[in-house]
């Protein structure tokens, strides 16, 4: 829950105006609350394994709002994924892994470890 006001920085309390500068803030904590409902959303869809999903809503959490647990989660998720990418890797299911690193890319496009994931699957895939 936000503590200040974006505009003034005076400390708030529940109301949806701000006390100094009038600031209409309910549209404020309905974005935090649907980030946070986004983020409960993706460690639901990981606990049922539907990790597409997953990555989908925390990713629609972040862009609400940027907090700590959902960032440490998104990157909990592209390791854990990275994992699960290098093992289907390491038994040859290369379209099964190139279809999970997909899906993670997404998360998090310019990293360079899922960048150098992506180039060792496709040359794994063309020399096959």
């Amino acid at each position: 829950m936000i503590e200040r006001c974006p505009c003034c920085h005076a400390q708030l309390k529940q109301a949806s105006v701000c006390r100094r500068c009038q600031a209409d803030l309910q549209y404020v904590f309905r974005t935090e609350e649907s980030s946070q409902y986004y983020m409960s959303q993706a460690v639901q869809y990981l606990l049922d394994n539907d990790i597409e999903k997953s990555c989908i809503t925390i990713n629609h959490s972040l862009y609400l709002q940027r907090t700590e647990v959902a960032v440490l989660f998104r990157d909990f998720l592209i390791h854990q994924q990275s994992q699960l990418v290098l093992d289907l890797l390491a038994q040859s299911e290369l379209l099964l892994a190139k279809k999970t690193l997909y899906c993670v890319r997404q998360l998090l496009p310019y990293s360079q470890l899922l960048q150098q994931l992506d180039c060792f699957s496709n040359y794994l895939l063309l020399k096959n």
